[in-house]
């Protein structure tokens, strides 16, 4: 494990692996262990540079518990930092939910060389109501201030995407699969790919690693 100072909080990643980077970044309530408990880690490795990292309030990194810094600033700027310290350049990205919102929000930044986003669509996701919703079951004062400072991230649309993408989601992932169905036309007029796994839930982006692998993979491979 490294850790690099960024904005005041310290950012735990690894690196693992020989070839192109990609860059991994995992959801709301894992950390960057999940992509080893799901094999990603080893099966990725015997091609790429993986890099996995907690983002700020979760696992080894630093855990403020005041709203404003879980800004998209203050996460984008963590994760730049991480890549420049790899000196990864331009790396692939593959984000899971939070994560895959997180690797959108790069890819409009033009920090990407192609990005795979699993379980987010595109526009308004932190909206008011779902901020509440997430507070009131929230387990603690840093889930309660990560959930503000979210409240505040910019939307992400899909002609503002730099580089080359892959969105896939699953029939059974709820409101996410609805979403991205109805902006279908618009990823695909840009170029992006969108892919849709039958009797596949929002965990199951991840951990059905077979399946996932099919839609993936050729895409990782493609441009290493």
């Amino acid at each position: 494990m490294k850790t690099i100072s960024q904005n005041g909080a310290h950012i735990a990643y690894d690196v693992n692996g020989k070839g192109p980077f990609v860059l991994l970044l995992h959801g709301f309530g894992n950390d960057r262990l999940m992509w080893a408990r799901y094999g990603w880690t080893a099966r990725l490795t015997h091609y790429l540079r993986v890099i996995t990292m907690d983002l700020r309030g979760c696992g080894d990194s630093d855990k403020p518990d005041w709203p404003s810094a879980y800004s998209i600033e203050s996460h984008l700027e963590d994760i730049e930092a991480v890549i420049a310290d790899c000196d990864a350049g331009r790396p692939l990205v593959w984000g899971w939910s939070l994560g895959a919102t997180l690797a959108l929000h790069l890819a409009a930044r033009g920090k990407a060389q192609a990005t795979v986003a699993a379980g987010t669509y595109f526009g308004p996701i932190f909206t008011p109501a779902y901020v509440q919703a997430g507070i009131a079951n929230a387990s603690g004062e840093v889930d309660r201030a990560r959930l503000q400072g979210m409240g505040t991230w910019p939307e992400v649309q899909p002609e503002q995407i730099r580089g080359r993408l892959l969105v896939y989601t699953g029939t059974n992932d709820g409101n996410v699969v609805k979403q991205l169905e109805l902006q279908r036309g618009i990823i695909e007029a840009g170029g992006g790919e969108l892919k849709v796994l039958e009797d596949c839930n929002h965990l199951e982006l991840i951990s059905e690693i077979e399946r996932i692998a099919e839609v993936v993979e050729p895409f990782l491979h493609g441009r290493c």
